[in-house]
């Protein structure tokens, strides 16, 4: 991706829609289990603009959000884990599929990586690794946070063809989308 002052204003407002749903995040107190939309604005920045911008929207994003709207500590495996949100769907891009299959391919990979693997191990380790084994707190933070994400998955294909229409021609005018 290029960075020029176009393109870093679209990632801006991706950014800043990505601080509001960091803050409107709602967390279930002592569970580490939270509901959140930030997967959509991360999922834009990876799929329209590269993974390089999902990732810098990510991590800008859930930092700016930390600072803004502290919900406990800050933990930086969590930032690492908002930055993947966005980079993989612009890696999963490029892969020789149907959009759909990319969006769900997309979704799929960073719940198992992301909610399922990072996010899950760094609450564990933070606040529950001395109550109960972290196989037990998979298994009890699965059901909310596959639930989150297909909240966040259907609300995503659904609210693709306006961002195809206001998102895609901005990104394919900065060449920003593989050919």
């Amino acid at each position: 991706m290029k960075f020029t002052a176009k393109n870093i204003a679209y990632l801006a407002l991706l950014t800043a829609i990505s601080v509001i749903t960091n803050t409107l995040t709602l967390t279930v107190p002592g569970s580490g289990i939270a509901v959140s939309f930030t997967y959509i604005p991360n999922f834009l920045a990876g799929y329209f603009f590269g993974p390089g911008a999902g990732f810098i929207v990510g991590v800008i994003g859930d930092a700016l959000g930390c600072i803004i709207w502290p919900k406990g500590a800050w933990l930086p495996l969590l930032t690492l884990s908002a930055g993947l949100m966005g980079a993989i769907p612009g890696l999963v891009r490029y892969l020789p599929v149907s959009r759909r299959w990319h969006i769900a391919i997309a979704y799929v990979a960073t719940y198992i990586i992301c909610s399922a693997g990072i996010n899950t191990f760094t609450l564990w380790h933070a606040y529950a690794a001395t109550k109960k084994t972290f196989w037990v707190y998979l298994i009890a933070k699965m059901p909310v946070s596959m639930a989150n994400m297909a909240a966040n998955l259907v609300l995503n294909f659904l609210l693709m063809p306006l961002f195809d229409r206001i998102i895609a021609p901005r990104a394919k005018r900065a060449n920003a989308q593989p050919e």
